[in-house]
């Protein structure tokens, strides 16, 4: 048998995601013995470099196989032009959003297995006291691109969660679900997990069925399973 693929596209919020803020441990919980949730996320990137290699990342997998996609993205992409490698101007981002949707769709994920996220809100003050001079990621830029996501998803008839305002929602101490001003705190994971529940619940887990029987319905000295 092949298990089922939950697929997780992002940068440090998902690549990180096993540790400090856990969001994608709450989801593998969720999922357990259902399919395997896959993180491919990578720190640092931009929607330029996450477009580039999109085809070596679906390449490992068949698509029958795959149950759900998530995509996180544009947190690099918004910082400041200093940034150089980093920064992708609007436009060329909602191109590249459009454009790894219609791959994955063309690669063949329905559009209501696929979940686009809006990138998270910066805490500006914190982050430029941990990076100090170099710190070129600012809230105020970001907004822009995480509004472009949503755009993008509505157009493209997929799913998606609007974490920046669900961020904004949780008010004057947003800064407690950023450990650090820019990567999610454990409260920031437990946040985007219980923002992206219900869509998983309803569009992804119910297709999906508990693999092999439970150890209850055994028979002694059973030696195969149908």
């Amino acid at each position: 048998m092949t298990w089922k693929k939950l697929i997780l596209i992002g940068d440090s919020n998902t690549q990180f995601a096993h540790g400090r803020s856990g969001w994608v441990n709450s989801i593998s919980d969720l999922f357990q013995r259902r399919c395997d949730v896959i993180n491919r996320g990578f720190s640092g990137y931009n929607t330029d470099q996450i477009r580039l290699i999109l085809p070596k990342i679906f390449s490992e997998f068949k698509t029958e196989s795959v149950c759900g996609v998530i995509i996180m993205l544009g947190s690099n992409d918004s910082t400041d032009q200093q940034a150089q490698i980093q920064h992708v101007n609007l436009e060329k981002f909602s191109d590249n959003i459009s454009f790894i949707i219609d791959y994955i769709i063309n690669w063949g994920v329905p559009k209501n297995k696929i979940i686009l996220v809006s990138p998270a809100k910066i805490f500006d003050e914190k982050w430029q006291q941990v990076k100090g001079p170099n710190a070129f990621h600012f809230d105020h830029l970001v907004k822009n691109y995480a509004h472009e996501v949503i755009k993008i998803a509505k157009n493209k008839s997929v799913m998606y969660f609007d974490f920046r305002q669900a961020m904004e929602d949780y008010g004057s101490e947003y800064h407690d679900l950023l450990h650090d001003g820019l990567h999610l705190s454990k409260e920031g994971g437990n946040l985007l997990f219980k923002g992206l529940l219900p869509i998983l619940e309803k569009n992804i887990l119910s297709d999906l069925q508990i693999n092999f029987p439970d150890w209850k319905n055994f028979s002694l000295n059973q030696q195969e399973i149908v």
